[in-house]
């Protein structure tokens, strides 16, 4: 009979632990602006797709790093060992599905699917389980993630998430689970159908052998499509004929049958339904050494593991595992990237540019951007990149190219306009900055906002150097260079976009600057704004004494946030068959807007009705015509 209420406290730890640490991911940025919550750093289910990926095509998916890889390793590693446990004690789809369940058989409306059915729901996780990982390997990015309920609440339907897949797997997560026992896990979840591939190691490992000796030592032309196929099938009969693996785990339940009192709370407390009170040891597919039915058996030393008790051992080599995986991805680091274009006598002599700190080398899209990029460089010979510390190596031809020639390469300058000048501004301050730890698109991003806030700094422009070479052109008026370099140094950007507040930590040091001359404003207007001028409509056969100007103030081209409106305005004006020139003069008083016109064809009425119009016409660069509202009055 059962003596007394027990709970699996270890495995409850680890469960509150993990759903503690994920509440305060989500809850920090709360206090903490900068901080920006990584749901999957530490997903093994991502690891080991990429590291499929990286095998595949020597990429690594999406933003996946040795952190992810670590933990799929340590994954595949525990099931060998000691059977599902990421499934039992870490996952939170699993733990909260299982919750699910208990709130389901206290009401009396979760049932367990049995027979035919079971085995035949059983194939589509497999069936889900090649196309995510055949899309994932052939793109490079994650498509769990459009479906994935966990990245989709915890992502807050981030950009990844196809919300109608999303909304019906959750459909399937919450009441699914409610009415049918552990829905998600025994039938839909991807990773469960690897895990149980890898639960029959000798069939997994034999066929990994098998691909591996036809294309390394006999060299056939075998595509991994078809090795995943062959696992994804074979996990799918043997799940579906056998339920169950005798070999692998190691270590498994067993039961002891001259203590046992058949009072079946085992199989009552078992979460996955298995029925354990009337065998010896549970070889069931379906069992990841959770140690519910261990702790709640009433009899002393009739459940254990490989018959000895030791009632702590799944929770602990959970957390060993988790160690490992850890210390793994300390001591390695796989590039995200690894493309070398160089022959092998080439790259017996390449010298080798490593560089850190590059924030916009953050996944495989931008790694490739890159990539791309350099190899446009005569000289380079290759690029591996490592999103995990956001760093690169370049491989290059020291004969061609040094090591500051391929910094240059990397350092993309900015240009970038603020505010226009004030009115009466008679001219600009300039000051020219050198920047440490100030590199890449990104950093200029971060300072380019600060700036954007301030009132005062008019514009900035960057070039390569050692430091950064940063001009800033603003109103002495309104902020001097002491306030800018103190600015350059805060350790804060915030910002907001559509309601919600960012912040992100800089820690540029200003080096040193000089206050250089005041520039007059018609000066500053030709270094900072692009030009605009144009001829046409047959100029070249007009003659000049048969031509007027028109010269009209033009302050609103100076606003950055018109900044392609003049152009869209000279299309427009370029309808009028007698305008022959069109172009934005920069003068002490600002910009003017300059026309030139045929009296013979047009005159200065019907200019400026065209200027001042609703809309504008204008002419696209792919042949088509637009009306765009009109933001100018002349």
């Amino acid at each position: 009979m059962a003596k007394a209420k027990r709970n699996n406290k270890y495995r409850m730890a680890l469960q509150w632990t993990v759903f503690g640490l994920l509440v305060l991911m989500l809850i920090r940025p709360l206090f903490d602006r900068s901080y920006i919550a990584d749901i999957e750093a530490y997903c093994p289910f991502g690891g080991i797709q990429a590291f499929g990926s990286y095998l595949a095509s020597n990429t690594l998916a999406c933003t996946m790093t040795t952190s992810q890889i670590g933990m799929g390793l340590a994954l595949i590693a525990g099931i060998f060992l000691f059977s599902k446990l990421f499934c039992s004690h870490i996952c939170p789809i699993g733990t909260f599905t299982e919750w699910l369940g208990r709130l389901g058989r206290k009401y009396k409306m979760n049932f367990v699917v049995t027979g035919i059915a079971d085995r035949l729901l059983r194939v589509l996780k497999y069936g889900l389980l090649f196309v995510t990982v055949f899309y994932t390997v052939t793109d490079s990015e994650l498509f769990c993630r459009i479906f994935d309920p966990y990245y989709a609440v915890f992502s807050g339907f981030g950009h990844d998430v196809v919300p109608l897949y999303a909304g019906l797997a959750l459909l399937l997560v919450i009441p699914g689970s409610f009415f049918v026992r552990q829905l998600w896990c025994k039938y839909l979840c991807p990773l469960s159908a690897a895990s149980n591939i890898f639960t029959y190691g000798i069939v997994f490992l034999g066929l990994i052998g098998l691909y591996a000796v036809l294309v390394l030592v006999f060299g056939l032309a075998i595509s991994w499509v078809w090795l995943l196929a062959a696992l994804s099938i074979a996990g799918m009969l043997l799940e579906t004929t056998r339920l169950g693996s005798r070999l692998l785990p190691l270590v498994k339940v067993t039961r002891n049958a001259d203590t046992c009192t058949s009072c079946r709370i085992c199989d009552k407390a078992c979460p996955m339904a298995i029925r354990i009170s009337d065998q010896p040891r549970v070889d069931h597919i379906d069992c990841h050494l959770c140690g519910d039915c261990v702790a709640k058996c009433p009899e002393p030393d009739t459940l254990n593991y490989n018959r000895r008790n030791m009632k702590w051992l799944p929770a602990t080599a959970t957390i060993l595992l988790i160690a490992i995986g850890i210390t793994f991805a300390a001591v390695t680091d796989i590039p995200t990237i690894s493309l070398k274009w160089g022959d092998e006598q080439q790259m017996a002599k390449a010298a080798v540019y490593q560089q850190s700190g590059l924030k916009n080398v953050k996944c495989y899209g931008s790694s490739m951007s890159f990539a791309t990029h350099m190899e446009s460089l005569p000289g380079v010979l290759g690029v591996e990149t490592f999103v995990s510390g956001h760093s690169v190596k370049v491989y290059y031809d020291p004969e061609v190219l040094d090591d500051n020639a391929i910094r240059e390469a990397i350092f993309t300058p900015v240009s970038r306009i603020f505010a226009a000048p004030e009115t009466r501004t008679e001219s600009v301050a300039v000051a020219e900055f050198l920047i440490d730890q100030f590199f890449d698109p990104l950093d200029s991003r971060m300072l380019t906002m600060r700036f954007g806030q301030t009132p005062g700094i008019y514009a900035m422009e960057t070039r390569f150097g050692e430091p950064v070479h940063a001009v800033v052109y603003f109103d002495p008026r309104r902020i001097d260079a002491g306030r800018i370099k103190s600015l350059i140094e805060e350790k804060k950007t915030k910002w907001e976009v559509d309601g919600k507040q960012n912040e992100a930590r800089t820690n540029f040091r200003v080096a040193g600057f000089t206050e250089k001359q005041a520039v007059p404003l018609a000066q500053y207007l030709s270094l900072v704004y692009e030009p605009i001028a144009m001829d046409f409509n047959s100029t070249a056969t007009t003659p000049s004494d048969s031509a007027d100007t028109l010269l009209l103030p033009f302050a609103a081209a100076a606003e950055p946030e018109l900044a392609d409106m003049p152009w869209y305005l000279l299309s427009h004006i370029s309808n009028n068959p007698g305008v022959t020139k069109f172009e934005v003069v920069p003068g002490a008083d600002g910009f003017s807007l300059r026309l030139c016109y045929l009296p013979k064809v047009t005159d200065r009425d019907e200019i400026m009705e065209q200027l001042n119009a609703p809309q504008l016409k204008v002419h696209m660069s792919d042949g088509t015509e637009q009306m765009v509202d009109n933001p100018f009055r002349f």
